[in-house]
């Protein structure tokens, strides 16, 4: 099976998104939504590979100013990549501290 196998509904190509991305450890099954193609491309092009935890984080960060002094007014395109990058690997330490302590 693959990722992008598109399904015609209502005149609208459906797409299959994985909630977990495959390449950070997701599979199928459970793992899949069926979401119109328009919108699963638009979510990858603004959130790239990150998880629906890391998306939370990501908005709370760059459109409310979680975590600093003061809201940033505006981000560039790299600076958005590095937070996207940043809270990868914060998940990623995260998930390797959980699996040492069982």
């Amino acid at each position: 099976m693959r990722c992008h196998n598109n399904i015609n509904y209502n005149n609208c190509k459906l797409t299959k998104h994985h909630i977990k991305p495959r390449s950070r450890g997701g599979g199928n099954g459970d793992n899949i939504v069926l979401i119109p193609l328009r919108i699963h491309e638009a979510w990858h092009t603004i959130f790239g590979n990150l998880t629906l935890q890391e998306v939370y984080q990501f908005i709370e960060i760059v459109f409310e100013g979680k975590g600093r002094k003061r809201k940033k007014k505006s981000w560039t395109a790299e600076e958005l990549y590095k937070l996207q990058l940043k809270l990868q690997t914060e998940t990623l330490i995260a998930e390797k501290r959980c699996r040492k302590r069982k």
